[in-house]
């Protein structure tokens, strides 16, 4: 073991326990593409339309979609933070984008309780502006105090956990936890030196089990956060010249193809699930089986070219963004943008394709003639297999 890892390892023990022999290892450089179809995984799909009555333009997919309870939450760009029925209807708007009071600049970092569904948005500067269930200014509050720049912020058994950017010399913890009023529960100060970096990259959460999970990109191990504030490794990326640099590169356009970009991390009960750009002058994603440790992975070129081939019904491949339980079945999920299935739906691959459900072929050949090429995306649902 490489001196440097042994000396993080050390420094864990103070807050969290250590990584032991057991966890899962995980490294890129072993990884072999090696596909995986939709019909192995999944027995089942389903495509919503989102409503147009208010145009959906941009959108940034490592924070979308977010599903509480019966509604999914939606940040575009321009518009804000935009809640959604089930079965595609626009509710309602949350807050609006701006600088007068209530309102927020940056509304992507945001997170939702799944109790009351109040919307918490974490604005420029760390401050926390609250929203009640139906899009209504409740109250703000800062995290000026603590430091550094604030990265993701998740409900969690309403707590709200708030993890940093540590690439920034000011950033003192990797993560405090709240109450919803912003009363400071809990600190974890940083256990990586200080660096500086002239690009921005991110970590992340999911909550998979009732635990809460979080990752950096510059640190070799993801964590869980116990209902009881405890917290234990998960699994641990290997050391290597493959992670992000802790310093200045040259010209990070070009430089930062050769190490690897964790975009989404999350978790089924049968897969652990990474989308990573730039490594090796590609993006992955990548499903690992939890149980017997084999990985599939695929390539995709951009947020609307997905990477696992779609043998469900001959739709266009498919690049998980989100994951839901939903009536004790499990469920992957991704927007697509109209144009891209319409287009997928005429050429001839679709038309020459026998996928295993012939029927739901032509309801897709249906819709697809049915969208116009501007209207908002669809909702894919993939169910898998129990």
């Amino acid at each position: 073991m490489k001196l440097k890892h042994l000396f993080f390892l050390v420094l864990l023990t103070f807050s969290c326990n250590s990584p032991n022999s057991d966890l899962l290892k995980i490294d890129p450089r072993d990884w072999v593409e090696n596909e995986i179809t939709l019909s192995e995984i999944a027995d089942d799909i389903i495509y919503i339309p989102l409503d147009n009555s208010i145009p959906i333009g941009r959108i940034n997919s490592n924070y979308n979609p977010k599903f509480i309870n019966n509604s999914m939450f939606l940040y575009e760009n321009d518009i804000g933070i935009l809640v959604f029925s089930r079965d595609g209807k626009i509710l309602r708007k949350i807050g609006s984008i701006g600088r007068g009071p209530g309102e927020y600049i940056r509304g992507s970092c945001f997170t939702v309780d799944k109790k009351t569904e109040t919307v918490y948005v974490c604005d420029r500067s760390n401050i926390i502006k609250v929203y009640s269930k139906t899009g209504d200014f409740l109250r703000s509050f800062s995290l000026q105090e603590y430091g550094g720049s604030v990265d993701v912020i998740e409900l969690y058994n309403s707590k709200l956990f708030a993890s940093y950017n540590l690439q920034y010399n000011d950033a003192k913890y990797e993560w405090i936890i709240l109450d919803t009023l912003g009363n400071l529960i809990k600190k974890k100060e940083r256990t990586i030196p200080i660096f500086r970096s002239n690009y921005l990259a991110g970590g992340g959460t999911y909550v998979f089990e009732q635990k809460l999970n979080y990752w950096n990109q510059f640190i070799d191990t993801v964590f869980s956060i116990l209902p009881d504030l405890t917290c234990k490794a998960t699994f641990i990326f290997s050391p290597g010249e493959y992670r992000l640099p802790k310093s200045y590169v040259g010209d990070p356009i070009k430089q930062l193809s050769q190490y690897m970009t964790i975009e989404q991390i999350f978790e089924t009960s049968r897969f652990l699930t990474i989308r990573y750009s730039f490594y090796k002058e590609k993006n992955g994603f990548v499903l690992i089986d939890k149980k017997n440790r084999k990985s599939f992975l695929s390539y995709w070129e951009s947020d609307y070219c997905g990477s696992i081939f779609n043998d469900l019904d001959g739709g266009t491949k498919f690049l998980p963004k989100s994951y839901l339980v939903e009536n004790s079945r499990e469920y992957l999920i991704e927007l697509i943008d109209p144009y891209q299935q319409k287009t997928h739906v005429s050429s001839t691959e679709f038309k020459n394709s026998v996928p295993k459900y012939p029927e739901k072929k032509k309801e897709l050949a249906k819709l697809a003639d049915s969208l116009k090429e501007t209207d908002n995306p669809i909702l894919m649902m993939v169910k898998l297999k129990k």
